[in-house]
């Protein structure tokens, strides 16, 4: 029996779902310029034909999957810093969402180390700006987190987004050594999540026993 119009929609959505996350596979390995098309479909276990069918061109594609990947980290960032709370407590409980994320799918954080490198190439001469400040989205809600830390005395004084910038290229690099040992690396040495986040709050300069007490609440609380 034909399929009707909403299963053949169906087929669709789910084969490019398919495409985008082989796609991200590839880019999270390979980069933008590194990626083509025929390893693309070759991770998504897809005719090369069948592929141009739904994106001509290698940058139809990735400029989706930007944006898609784009769209999950806002919408991530957004939910972690949804409940008011203390600065310290709020950077701590944010840190952890994100390093969870990462244990659930280390492909999204190897995504944002890479992605504002890329961003001109993929989005184009027009839109690269657009593009890049999509890619900065967890260092802005950081930057806030930060200011009011300052604000509050529990950080010192610095410049909230230079200290962000820090803080998450440390947390991210931190990340990429561990997501490596998740993607199969056998050479990669796992850290564990107090390890990462000495890193990232004795750079800020805030006190071991005040993020120490943070650190210990949010473990309690997800039963680690």
């Amino acid at each position: 029996m034909p399929r009707n119009s909403k299963q053949n929609a169906e087929v669709r959505e789910a084969r490019k779902a398919q495409i985008l996350d082989a796609a991200l596979s590839v880019y999270v390995r390979c980069g933008y310029h590194g990626s083509d098309m025929d390893v693309v479909a070759d991770e998504a276990r897809l005719a090369k034909g069948l592929l141009y069918y739904y994106y001509k061109s290698k940058n139809a594609l990735f400029a989706e999957l930007f944006t898609q990947m784009f769209d999950k980290a806002s919408a991530l960032s957004n939910v972690l810093m949804e409940e008011p709370l203390e600065p310290v407590e709020q950077l701590m409980r944010y840190t952890y969402g994100m390093y969870k994320a990462n244990n659930s799918d280390p492909r999204l954080m190897q995504f944002l180390l890479r992605a504002p490198f890329d961003a001109a190439a993929v989005f184009g001469a027009g839109k690269w700006r657009e593009g890049s400040k999509q890619s900065k989205s967890h260092g802005d809600a950081v930057t806030k987190i930060i200011e009011r830390g300052i604000e509050r005395g529990v950080i010192p004084a610095v410049d909230a987004a230079s200290a962000a910038g820090s803080f998450w290229s440390v947390f991210v690099a931190n990340l990429f050594t561990y997501s490596k040992l998740i993607m199969g690396e056998k050479s990669a040495e796992r850290r564990d999540f107090r390890e990462i986040v000495r890193f990232c709050f004795q750079g800020l300069g805030i006190e071991q026993d005040l993020w120490g007490s943070c650190l210990e609440r949010v473990q309690n609380e997800e039963g680690n």
